[in-house]
């Protein structure tokens, strides 16, 4: 494309050949022309110095023009003109009078004096029309018909003359027209010792004191002198537009191509270029102050050019401003690709642009101003060879192709596997690292070479600052720019934060976080990772779901046990087959998976930003984990490290009071030794996010128990909440988050699977009794709970009466069977596996026992202000209502009296206050208190709200309840 541009530069600039020989002259009569016959007359230049005694030097020159205006006023109005220089030792002298401003535009009657052999001295005279070619060149003969006529022409006494006569009016579209009456712009000149020009004719340049410009009234025979326009003007409005083009902007754009891993990149780029815009100013207004023919090629060219640097740095301006602003970060990638774009279009344009300038100013054709072509070829050949070097080092020896992923190792139970840096020093290449699951859920590497495992609690660089996660997020809270790399490294970002190509926000959102997929990888480096979570069958119309077989009564098995889901059951298919499958079965489905990708923004770095990476080192994250076994690669899960999620789904329910969030993690395959596979009920994350340049965090219960590459959340939206307002405007796929957790106790012990009852006496894992007292949002946590208790997913259910199939994708389930459930239809139904027969299909979720067991009461008492709030888990509520009506008990209270769009259990149509409160509490607990022994083992009650409604709550039940059996959740804190 350069070469294109080049000779595009040079056929522009050298223009057509000449058509010297194609014009026709006509004779000039042999004659004295007679001065005193014309009317007026004006003697423009006269040095009447002693004669020069070299015979090659003209002295004693006087430059005359005499004119008279004939038949003025009619059609045939002529200009009668006699060109007169006199002076000695004069050869191939030429002299003439010019119409026009400039030499750039104007057309001239030329007087010759000429021989009939090239080179033998001149004897006679020809008399031809010239017209400006827009170049400081000789201009050319006229290949059209003459409007000057010749009358008489003579070489005698060392005078030449030349008399015409010509139209004032040609009215022929071809010569210009004469303003007799009006001062028309009028330009003389002369050569007295003229030689040889480029195209071999005696016709060459005046010097600077042989020619001048003058304003005439013909018609009245007045002539005013007028300043000349200025060739110097024009040569340094030349040579400073070769500099900003051919210099500072090719070096500019150099600069911020191959030194962007250098800090503070920007600022040059920009200095460079703002240095370069003004000069460019300055040299336009220099040409302004001069006179310009705007009808040019080269004059419209550099209008468009202008035209086009003020919109490039518009782009620039917008793309530096996107780095750090959110608004403008959305459309940056755009700005910043047509920034880019536009610049080396402008390059390649300049290129042209200045071959023009210079061609008009030096010629190609006149050997004068080869001087200055050699220069610019010289600029053109550096920055095209410089470049073309540059980019092929740049692209061979400098830029990292991405590591993916492989599978070579993969089965079918480590498709979440790991990966992560191993540090031999400050920078290493990344590897993959095969994870399996251990049998309590929890993720361990694959045995590995232990002679090289360093434990992360051992110290590699006792000379850095030693930082664990929190004290690492204090410093950020601090005011810190800090990140991890390698799983080891802490490094300041601190210089970057202006100057990192990715912008200002990307940084903002990584800071105080492990960035190391980010820095080596591409945004879908683990794309052959991502397996699509199978979607769920859609619920079947006819299915009847008014006749779920109910339980009258449970009836207790004979060995007393409580029917719940039991962890001795220790088949192959419950250990390691079916359930492990559906336990590592993924989480997202593919447009989750493009959010993920999209929110990521990645980019593989040099090796030179890596190298700059490794001078970035301040600390040493030092785990205080003493429990890292032996032979244990991987980084080890901590709840106070920050990862980064991408919001994939942002719902808004409740006529918008409350919304539905949904995040994924940033990269689900980068898990952690140790990493928990559930967040268990009663358990909050952490939301972290910088809102208006300051961080802001937030705890938030998961409204959907999942592991931590899923975290799902209701959220009350609140005009003034400066957490749920900053969500609630974001877009899926555009907004990266923090999130750390789990923190709390959980409500349900992680240690046991609902497998013993308190009657059994040997664990607390449920109370006989819960009574779950909600206020707003503050229902979430018993959400959780009833995903655990009621509602589990890929745990074995216990079958308690035959079910035969009703229709053809309906599972056949016999007393004792243990189906395991892969989806809940929250109305009574469900999609599983029956763990005997390996089937999958439909079953009525009721014709199980409840995970809980069957002794085990659970009631919820819900208060809002609108109706429109009982929407918070409603198809969890309704699934488990459905599933175990004698389990499930649900009391709501609506404030303002409005009537729920889903009513379920008993609503009231007010607010919760003390007597109904106190009587709820009492028909539940009374048989408590009176049978059990053990009030904390036999019921709990558990109280979330926003701040005030668990004081509230606590004052009444203590009038009846033993503090003992009291949990309150805070809603605002850790739980």
């Amino acid at each position: 494309m350069l070469f294109t541009t080049l000779l595009v530069a040079f056929l522009l600039a050298i223009g057509l050949p000449s058509v010297e020989a194609m014009h026709v002259d006509l004779p000039v009569p042999v004659g004295v022309p007679n001065a005193a016959t014309a009317q007026y007359g004006e003697l423009f230049f006269s040095d009447p110095g002693q004669a020069s005694s070299d015979p090659t030097q003209a002295s004693q020159l006087e430059y005359s023009f005499y004119w008279s205006i004939q038949q003025q006023g009619t059609p045939n109005e002529t200009l009668h003109g006699i060109i007169q220089l006199t002076g000695t030792n004069m050869r191939f002298a030429w002299a003439g009078i010019g119409f026009g401003r400039s030499m750039l535009d104007a057309q001239f009657i030329i007087c010759h004096q000429i021989s009939s052999n090239k080179y033998a001295d001149p004897t006679t005279v020809e008399m031809h029309e010239h017209t400006s070619i827009f170049k400081y060149a000789p201009p050319a003969h006229i290949t059209y018909d003459q409007a000057a006529i010749p009358v008489s022409g003579a070489y005698t006494n060392n005078t030449l003359s030349c008399e015409f006569t010509r139209l004032t009016r040609p009215n022929d579209g071809l010569h210009f027209d004469l303003q007799e009456n009006n001062l028309s712009p009028m330009l003389w000149g002369f050569n007295p010792r003229s030689s040889l020009n480029s195209q071999g004719a005696w016709f060459t340049y005046h010097q600077t004191e042989h020619r001048g410009a003058l304003s005439a009234d013909l018609a009245s025979g007045r002539i005013y002198p007028r300043q000349t326009y200025s060739f110097a003007k024009k040569q340094a409005h030349g040579f400073g537009m070769m500099f900003v083009w051919l210099v500072l902007f090719p070096g500019a754009a150099f600069y911020a191509r191959y030194m962007r891993f250098t800090a503070g990149w920007t600022t040059v780029h920009m200095l460079t270029q703002i240095s370069a815009s003004l000069l460019l100013a300055t040299f336009v207004i220099v040409i302004f102050t001069d006179w310009i023919n705007l009808s040019r090629p080269h004059a419209i060219f550099g209008l468009c050019l202008l035209a086009f640097i003020a919109s490039q740095l518009v782009l620039g301006v917008c793309s530096l401003l996107g780095l750090s602003n959110e608004k403008l970060q959305s459309v940056r990638k755009w700005v910043r690709g047509t920034h880019n774009t536009l610049g080396f279009a402008l390059l390649l344009a300049s290129v042209a642009q200045i071959a023009l300038g210079l061609d008009t100013i030096y010629p190609w054709t006149e050997p004068r101003g080869r001087a200055a072509w050699v220069i610019f070829i010289a600029l053109v050949a550096f920055w095209f060879m410089l470049f073309i070097s540059c980019e092929i080092y740049w692209q061979l020896k400098v830029v990292r192709k991405d590591v993916k992923v492989g599978h070579a190792a993969a089965t079918a139970t480590q498709k979440s596997e790991g990966h992560r840096t191993v540090t031999a020093g400050d920078v290493t290449e990344l590897r993959a690292i095969p994870r399996r699951r251990d049998t309590d859920g929890t993720l361990v590497p694959v045995a590995a070479n232990t002679s090289t495992v360093v434990p992360m609690q051992a110290r590699l660089r006792p000379d850095l600052v030693q930082y664990s996660w929190e004290t690492l997020d204090q410093a950020i809270l601090d005011g810190g720019q800090l990140v991890v790399a390698n799983g080891r490294y802490v490094y300041s970002i601190a210089e970057w934060m202006t100057s990192h190509p990715g912008g200002q926000l990307i940084l903002h959102a990584v800071n105080g976080t492990d960035i190391t997929n980010d820095y080596f990888h591409e945004a879908g480096f683990d794309a052959e990772e991502f397996v699509p979570k199978p979607k769920a069958p859609v619920q079947d119309g006819r299915r009847n779901t008014e006749t779920l077989p109910r339980p009258q009564s449970y009836h207790s098995a004979a060995d007393g046990s409580d029917h719940r889901a039991s962890a001795s059951y220790t088949s192959s298919l419950y250990s390691g087959g079916i359930l492990q499958d559906m336990k590592l079965a993924p989480l997202m489905d593919e447009r989750d998976w493009k959010l993920v990708v999209k929110s990521r923004r990645t980019h593989v770095h040099t090796r030179l930003a890596i190298q700059k990476l490794s001078n970035l080192v301040v600390g040493e994250l030092v785990t205080e984990d003493v429990n890292n076994a032996a032979g244990e690669t991987g980084q080890r899960f901590d709840p106070h490290e920050y990862r980064r999620y991408a919001l994939v789904e942002n719902t808004p329910l409740a006529g918008g009071q409350i919304s539905k969030f949904r995040f994924c993690l940033l990269y689900p395959y980068d898990l952690r030794v140790g990493e928990p596979t559930v967040i268990y009920p009663g358990q909050s994350i952490e939301i972290q996010a910088r809102i208006d340049n300051r961080i802001v965090s937030r705890y938030y219960c998961p409204f959907v128990l999942t592991s931590l590459s899923m975290i799902e959340v209701l959220i009350k939206i609140y005009p003034n909440g400066v957490m749920s307002s900053y969500l609630s405007r974001q877009k899926p796929g555009n907004r990266q988050v923090r999130i750390r957790g789990p923190f709390g106790k959980p409500i349900i012990s992680p240690q046991r699977s609902l497998t013993s009852s308190f009657m059994d006496g040997d664990g607390l894992d449920i109370p006989r009794r819960i009574l779950f007292i909600a206020g707003g949002s503050g229902i979430t946590p018993f959400i959780q709970l009833l995903q655990v208790a009621l509602l589990p997913i890929n745990t074995p259910l216990r079958v308690r009466i035959d079910y035969e199939a009703q229709m053809d994708d309906e599972l056949t389930l016999k007393k004792g069977d243990r189906v395991a459930v892969r989806h809940h239809y929250h109305d009574g139904w469900a999609v599983g596996v029956n763990l005997r027969t390996e089937e999958e299909g439909a079953f009525p979720v009721t014709v199980t026992f409840p995970r809980c067991g069957t002794r085990s009461r659970i009631t919820l008492i819900h208060t809002v202000k609108t109706a429109t709030e009982t929407t918070m888990g409603l198809e969890w509520i309704e699934g488990a209502t459905l599933a175990y009506p004698r389990t499930l008990e649900v009391h709501r209270f609506v404030s303002d009296g409005t009537t729920p769009p889903v009513p379920i259990g008993t609503t009231y149509p007010h607010g919760l206050d003390a007597q109904h409160l106190d009587d709820l509490v009492r028909e539940r607990f009374e048989d408590v208190r009176e049978e059990e022994r053990d009030l904390v083992a036999a019921g709990k009650i558990y109280v979330c709200g926003p701040p005030g409604f668990d004081g509230w709550a606590v004052d009444q039940l203590l009038e009846f309840v033993d503090t003992r059996q009291i949990v309150i959740l805070p809603s605002d804190r850790v739980l």
